[in-house]
């Protein structure tokens, strides 16, 4: 893990080979090196907060008052992905046996909480006050996140959150032969700039999505109203249809958002992009999502997600 951005840079879990051995694979796409962590690469691994993918044109109105965001970095062309992930966080928990591999004791999972602030002045387009704090829990066979942010300010704030994590299933150079799996009702339209459409047109009506044969297929969309399992979580799948092993994407309300690593500098379509997200893109500037994103003072929000290992 990276402390700045709180990252994840790799998973490494137990994983049955296509001999039927079991061995350890990692199932994260980190950063890769220290140049990845300082570019941000494709933000892998990303927290995202205080909003998540696209803020258009940089700009929003919060009670009133217009804020103009720029680019989170200067070198990325556009306002994505929030701020968090830039951020310095500071290691305030942990397991009490860090080095012990996970996959020596299955039963027994390990924790780490990580916090970071955020000052009214520390961001231009963004004068509140936050405090961040994620808890990553590991087992054999998951990682469990639980995002969340405090308004410790004066005045109500926008927020949103979110996780850009790249996946890979071992034995796979690419995703080419995955399929995926999305239990969606509601598909995301967007517009040429993948911001989406303003009120209702936002939405149009689908029946899940796949298990749909990734191979040619570029996606760089979100979907919504999302089926739960009887457990109340919302799961999108990534697998190998020969198999059935994979990886379930979890998240416990919000949409998701699935990116196939198209055009990436580096490692392009070698793993899947699925985000689980609170709120639409752009949210901070859409009338039906200002409750959603609305976060008064002293409040807190909290976000669930997670990783499984499908056997």
């Amino acid at each position: 893990m990276a402390l700045r951005g709180a990252a994840v840079l790799a998973w490494r879990a137990p994983w049955r080979g296509a001999d039927g051995t079991s061995r350890v694979e990692d199932l994260v796409d980190g950063y890769a090196d220290e140049t990845e962590v300082a570019a941000h690469d494709a933000a892998r691994s990303a927290l995202m907060a205080p909003f998540v993918n696209r803020l258009a044109g940089g700009q929003y109105v919060f009670d009133g008052v217009r804020h103009q965001v720029p680019p989170v970095l200067p070198w990325e062309p556009l306002t994505m992905h929030g701020f968090a992930r830039t951020l310095d966080w500071t290691v305030v928990d942990r397991d009490d046996d860090p080095g012990r591999p996970v996959h020596e004791d299955p039963a027994r999972p390990v924790s780490v909480t990580l916090r970071a602030s955020v000052a009214p002045d520390s961001h231009a387009g963004y004068p509140f006050a936050l405090a961040l704090e994620v808890e990553y829990v590991l087992d054999a066979g998951s990682l469990g996140v639980t995002l969340r942010a405090r308004n410790v300010g004066a005045t109500a704030a926008p927020v949103a959150l979110g996780w850009h994590p790249y996946l890979r299933v071992p034995g796979h150079a690419t995703i080419d032969r995955l399929e995926l799996t999305v239990p969606a009702r509601r598909a995301v339209v967007t517009d040429a700039g993948l911001l989406p459409l303003m009120g209702a047109d936002a939405f149009g009506a689908i029946d899940g999505v796949g298990p749909l044969p990734l191979v040619g297929v570029r996606l760089d969309h979100a979907f919504g109203d999302l089926r739960t399992d009887a457990d109340g979580r919302a799961r999108t799948l990534v697998r190998d249809p020969a198999t059935g092993q994979g990886l379930a994407v979890w998240q416990d309300r919000g949409l998701v958002h699935v990116y196939t690593g198209d055009g990436l500098a580096r490692r392009e379509r070698a793993a899947v992009a699925i985000e689980p997200v609170e709120t639409l893109t752009d949210a901070f500037n859409r009338a039906d999502c200002a409750a959603d994103v609305r976060l008064e003072p002293g409040a807190v929000r909290e976000f669930a997600f997670g990783v499984e290992v499908l056997a």
